[in-house]
C-alpha cells in the first residue's frame, strides 16, 4: 500500500528585511580596460628571451662543424654553378641562346606555383597551439598580433625567390644586369603569391589558390617544351638582352602591384581567420621543425603527406587480388590509379634531359637529370616508406626484407624504364651518339634515379638510444648528418663516371653494388642481431653438452 498523497501547503511570501539593499550586490562590475595587443606581443616576445640559454652567436659558435660544412658545401655548390655557367655561356648556337633564355621563364611559374602550393598548405598566416588557447580564444584585435607574422612570411618568400631567380639565370649563363634582374623579379613575384595566398586564407577559400598553382605549373612545363622545341628546330624564338630586361622589369612591377593590393586586402581580413586554422598552420611547423631538428627530411615528408590526406577526408576502398609478392605490386598500381596526380612529376621530368641539351650542359646532362628523376620518383614509393618503417607490419608478411624491397620497388623500376625509354634521344647526344652507348646511359642514369629515390625512402629513423658523438653543439647521434645527402650520394656516385666522360660500364658496376647496398644486404644492425642469436645458440649448445656430460 503506497502511502497516501499529502497536500503540502504553500509557503508563506517571505517578506524582505528593510535593513539588507540588494541593489549592491546585482549592480556590481568589474573594471576592465582594453587589450592593448601590442603591449601583449610584446609579453610574449620577453617571455620568450628570458627562457633562452644562449644568443644566437652562442649557438653559431658552438655548431662551427655544421657551420664550416655549409661554407664547404656553399663553395662546392657555387664552384659548381660557375663551371655549369661556363659551359652553358660556350655553346655561342642561337638555339642555345633562345632555349637559355627561355627557362628563366619557366622557374619563374615554377617558383610561383611552389610559393602558392607552400603558402596555401601552412597558412601562410599561422600560430602555435598555446597562443590559441592562451591569447586568440580572448576577445582581442587578432590583426595586430598576425601583422607581423604576415610581414615574415613575405619576406621569406621574397629571400627565396631571389636566390631561386638568382640561380637560374647564373646557371643559364647571363649578364650579371640580368642575374640581379631576375632575382629582383622573381623575389617580388614570389612574395606576391603568399599575399594572395593569405587573402584568401581570410576568406577561408582554397579553391582559387589551388586553380592558379595547377596552372601555373602548366606554364612551367609549357616553357620547358618550348625550351627542347627550340634547341629541337622545331620553331625559332630570338629574345634580345634588352627585351629580356623589359620583360623583368614588367614581372617586377606586377608583383609589386599584386603585392600592395593583396597585401593590403590580407591586412583587412587578418581577423576574420579562426582560430582552428592558425593553430593548425602553427602545428605543422612545429612537426616540420622536429623532423628538421632530426634532419629527417622524409619525417618532413609524411606530415605533409599526412596533412593532405586529412584534408581529402577519405577514399573508397577496393578489394585487393593476387596471391605473394604480386598482391603488393596490384595494391601499388591501384593506388597509382587512385591518385594519378603522383606520375604528374614523372612526366615532368622527362623534359629535364631535353632542357639540359638544348642549354648545352653537356656530359653534365645525365646527373641533373637523375637528380630530377630522384625527386619525381619519391611519391610512388608510399608502399616501400610504410614496410620499412612500420617494422610490425613487414614481420607479417611471410617473406624476406629483400623480397619487400624488390616488390615495392616494381611500380617505382617501371616507371624508370618508361623514362629512360622516352629519354633516349635526349641522352644519345651525351658522350656518343650510338645506340650501343645510348641505351646503357639512359638506363643507368634511370637506375640512379630509382636508387637514389629508394635510399632516401628506405632511410631508418634516428636512433637516440645509441651512443652519440659528442660535438660542441652538443650530443649528436651517429648518422644524423648522413640524413642531408641520403640518396644524393647514390645518385652522385652512379653518374659521376659519365659527368667526368668516364664509360657507361663504370656507372653500371657502381649501380650494382649500390643496389647491394639499398636492398638491405648489408645492414649492421641486424648483422649484430645474427650474431647475438647465433651466440646464443653456441651457449644453448655448450649448456647441453655440459648436461650430457654431468650424466
Amino acid at each position: 500500500m503506497s502511502e497516501p498523497d499529502r497536500t503540502v501547503d504553500p509557503d508563506p511570501a517571505i517578506e524582505p528585511d528593510p535593513r539588507v539593499d540588494p541593489s549592491p550586490a546585482t549592480r556590481k562590475t568589474w573594471s576592465t580596460h582594453e587589450v592593448d595587443e601590442r603591449a601583449l606581443s610584446r609579453l610574449v616576445d620577453d617571455f620568450r628571451r628570458g627562457r633562452a640559454t644562449k644568443t644566437l652567436f652562442e649557438a653559431i659558435q658552438d655548431g662551427y662543424v655544421v657551420v664550416l660544412a655549409v661554407l664547404v658545401l656553399g663553395g662546392m655548390l657555387v664552384a659548381l654553378v660557375m663551371r655549369v655557367q661556363t659551359t652553358s655561356a660556350a655553346c655561342a648556337a642561337a638555339s642555345c641562346q633562345s632555349a637559355r633564355t627561355l627557362l628563366p621563364f619557366a622557374v619563374l611559374a615554377a617558383v610561383l606555383a611552389l610559393a602558392l602550393a607552400t603558402a596555401r598548405l601552412f597558412g601562410p598566416v599561422l600560430a602555435s597551439a598555446a597562443e590559441g588557447f592562451w591569447i586568440f580564444d580572448a576577445p582581442i584585435n587578432r590583426s595586430r598580433l598576425l601583422r607581423g607574422r604576415f610581414v615574415k612570411a613575405l619576406g621569406i618568400a621574397l629571400l627565396v625567390g631571389l636566390a631561386a631567380g638568382a640561380l637560374i639565370a647564373a646557371l643559364t649563363g647571363s649578364t650579371p644586369v640580368l642575374i640581379g634582374a631576375w632575382a629582383i623579379a622573381t623575389g617580388l613575384a614570389a612574395a606576391a603569391m603568399v599575399a594572395f595566398a593569405a587573402a584568401e586564407q581570410g576568406l577561408e577559400r582554397g579553391w582559387i589558390t589551388r586553380t592558379a598553382t595547377v596552372l601555373l605549373t602548366l606554364v612551367a612545363v609549357g616553357a620547358l617544351i618550348m625550351v627542347v622545341g627550340i634547341a629541337a628546330g622545331w620553331f625559332a624564338l630570338t629574345i634580345t638582352n634588352d627585351r629580356e630586361l623589359l620583360v623583368t622589369a614588367v614581372v617586377a612591377a606586377a608583383g609589386v602591384a599584386v603585392l600592395l593590393l593583396a597585401g593590403a586586402l590580407a591586412l583587412t581580413r587578418l581577423n576574420r581567420i579562426r582560430r582552428a586554422r592558425l593553430v593548425s598552420g602553427g602545428s605543422l611547423v612545429s612537426g616540420m621543425a622536429g623532423a628538421m631538428y632530426a634532419l629527417d627530411l622524409g619525417l618532413a615528408r609524411d606530415i605533409v603527406v599526412e596533412r593532405r590526406a586529412m584534408e581529402r577526408g577519405h577514399v573508397r576502398s577496393r578489394k585487393g587480388s593476387g596471391l605473394g609478392l604480386g598482391a603488393l605490386v596490384r595494391r601499388d598500381l591501384l593506388r597509382l590509379l587512385r591518385t594519378p596526380s603522383a606520375f604528374g612529376p614523372v612526366l615532368a621530368s622527362i623534359v629535364v634531359p631535353y632542357a639540359c641539351v638544348a642549354l648545352g650542359f653537356g656530359s653534365f646532362t645525365p646527373m641533373v637529370s637523375a637528380l630530377a628523376l630522384f625527386g619525381a620518383l619519391i611519391p610512388l614509393m608510399g608502399t616501400l616508406r610504410v614496410l620499412t618503417r612500420t617494422l610490425g607490419l613487414a614481420r607479417a608478411f611471410p617473406f624476406t626484407e629483400q623480397e619487400l624491397r624488390r616488390a615495392s620497388l616494381m611500380i617505382p623500376a617501371v616507371a624508370g624504364l618508361i623514362w629512360s625509354v622516352v629519354t633516349l634521344p635526349a641522352l644519345a647526344g651525351v658522350g656518343s651518339p650510338q645506340i650501343t652507348d645510348a641505351l646503357p646511359t639512359a638506363l643507368v642514369t634511370a637506375v640512379a634515379g630509382v636508387l637514389g629515390a629508394a635510399r632516401w625512402t628506405a632511410a631508418k629513423p634516428i636512433d637516440f638510444g645509441k651512443p652519440m658523438l659528442a660535438t660542441q653543439a652538443g650530443a649528436m647521434p651517429t648518422g644524423m648528418f648522413a640524413n642531408l645527402v641520403r640518396g644524393f650520394e647514390v645518385v652522385l656516385l652512379i653518374t659521376a663516371p659519365l659527368a667526368f666522360g668516364g664509360h657507361w660500364l663504370i656507372s653500371t658496376v657502381i649501380a650494382a653494388i649500390a643496389y647491394w647496398f639499398v636492398m638491405g644486404n648489408f645492414d649492421m644492425d641486424k648483422l649484430q642481431e645474427q650474431r647475438e642469436e647465433q651466440q646464443k645458440e653456441l651457449e644453448k649448445a655448450r649448456a647441453q653438452r655440459a648436461r650430457a656430460k654431468g650424466r
